[in-house]
């Protein structure tokens, strides 16, 4: 097993992540007489829905929602708006399989209108009415300080309910719970998932945000608050079950289509789904740590030396990685580590056709079949050639070399991290099954490509 704690965790919060991926904006193509959302309207006096809320047959707070962040005075200005006859905005809600609905617009409203009526708001805070404008003699009253009638005033209150049916074709549905969040900021595609695919396949991905190997290679102590992460392990679920050469674009429909056959799991699915994660993403700490899934950008003539993202990840090499570890297993990728993360660099520094798929139009179909072939293609050699004898040219072997003589034998320059460095021995030595380190030496990557590039030529 691999120690998580062998790096340490980045100070960043988690909504400092970047995901370098391509908008995806491909319309759906929905058949004619499925293109209309099926709704049903219903009045509703504002003692039933309180009713329905502390029976939890209408949830305030699905996992899609944002948290109850008005402040007392706007939640008390609502109240008094229901006492004065106010019309209030329609609420919409989804109804769920089991006959339960969950709140898609209008949470921040109906939470305000049952705390006043139950007496606290959902931190606990006793409810008392302030800041009123109209009705100033209410101010610093409870629901249960008031008269009677003006109880029933608020318990008696018309609110409208566009109910979105269970049975509406899921794209359709979709799209409607991404244009009822047009407001300060729109939910994103993943946060939409959460309520249009309700099931326990949402608590798989809802607690293996806590994984202790993704939360270190996303420099992260918590997870996303925007579910960046759950559209990540969806994404590598999707790629799993279907494999890449079933994907068919737009990515937006492929992963609805995931989530929408599978949003109940038998425990079974969900222990092996939960396994596959687990396995691939140690291995790919153990490999990458911090770098994982981020770009490497190779030296060149003017600066021989490379980059690494930070912060920035990239979702092609997401999918490309994570699943292509999964056809593995531990046993066989931990003693190759090292060799695997120099494969890596190599497949970065010479396959230009690679690196131009995970830079642009990355979720056409041909190109995830191609990284995701190259790469397997490349672990397989590696793997098939294990023969026992041990290793010497490690990670740790090239950080020593580094530290006694960190300057490059071609250039002459100094070479500034490990990454950059390639052991001058025989040609791609990673892939020898025995090296002689009293022989090795360090160039840069890059001068000791363009070396090879001029021998081979000449």
């Amino acid at each position: 097993m691999v120690d998580a704690n062998t790096s340490p965790a980045d100070t960043s919060t988690p909504d400092d992540l970047v995901i370098e991926d391509i908008a995806d904006d491909t319309p759906f193509e929905i058949e004619p007489e499925k293109r209309r959302v099926k709704t049903e309207k219903q009045d509703l006096p504002v003692e039933t829905l309180v009713s329905w809320v502390n029976r939890r047959k209408l949830n305030l707070q699905p996992d899609f929602q944002r948290n109850f962040v008005w402040n007392s005075g706007k939640a008390s200005r609502l109240v008094e708006s229901l006492l004065l006859a106010i019309p209030i905005p329609v609420i919409y809600v989804s109804e769920e399989a089991n006959r339960t609905f969950s709140v898609v617009d209008g949470q921040q409203r109906l939470t305000s209108i049952c705390a006043f009526v139950n007496g606290v708001f959902p931190n606990g805070q006793k409810f008392k009415l302030s800041g009123l404008q109209v009705l100033k003699d209410l101010n610093r009253k409870t629901f249960a300080d008031l008269p009677v009638e003006l109880q029933e005033e608020i318990l008696n209150f018309i609110l409208r309910l566009i109910i979105i049916e269970k049975d509406s074709d899921p794209d359709v549905k979709f799209e409607v719970f991404e244009r009822l969040n047009l407001g300060a900021e729109k939910l994103n595609d993943q946060e939409v998932r959460n309520c249009v695919y309700r099931g326990n396949y949402n608590e798989l991905l809802r607690s293996l945000t806590q994984n202790e190997f993704l939360l270190r290679i996303l420099q992260s102590k918590a997870p996303h608050s925007r579910m960046a992460d759950r559209q990540l392990i969806l994404r590598f679920f999707a790629m799993w079950r279907n494999t890449h050469r079933n994907y068919k674009g737009p990515t937006k429909r492929f992963l609805n289509t995931e989530m929408e056959q599978h949003r109940q799991l038998s425990d079974e699915a969900l222990a092996e789904m939960r396994q596959v994660f687990e396995k691939s993403i140690e291995m790919t700490y153990a490999v990458f740590q911090e770098k994982a899934f981020r770009r490497y950008y190779p030296g060149n003539t003017y600066n021989p030396n490379g980059t690494w993202e930070k912060s920035r990840l990239n979702v092609a090499l997401w999918d490309t990685i994570l699943y292509t570890f999964s056809n593995y297993e531990l046993e066989q990728i931990l003693p190759i580590k090292d060799h695997i993360r120099e494969e890596f660099l190599d497949l970065l520094n010479t396959d230009k056709k690679f690196v131009e798929y995970i830079s642009t139009s990355t979720d056409r179909p041909d190109r995830i079949q191609y990284r995701a072939e190259t790469w397997r293609s490349r672990l397989d050699k590696l793997i098939g050639m294990e023969t026992g004898e041990p290793r010497t040219f490690s990670l740790a072997f090239k950080q020593s070399l580094l530290k006694k003589h960190p300057t490059c034998h071609v250039c002459w320059q100094p070479i500034e991290q490990v990454d950059d460095a390639a052991i001058a021995h025989t040609p791609d030595y990673w892939r020898a099954p025995k090296q002689i380190p009293e022989n090795a030496r360090l160039d840069h990557r890059f001068c000791h490509r363009s070396r090879q590039a001029a021998v081979n030529k000449g």
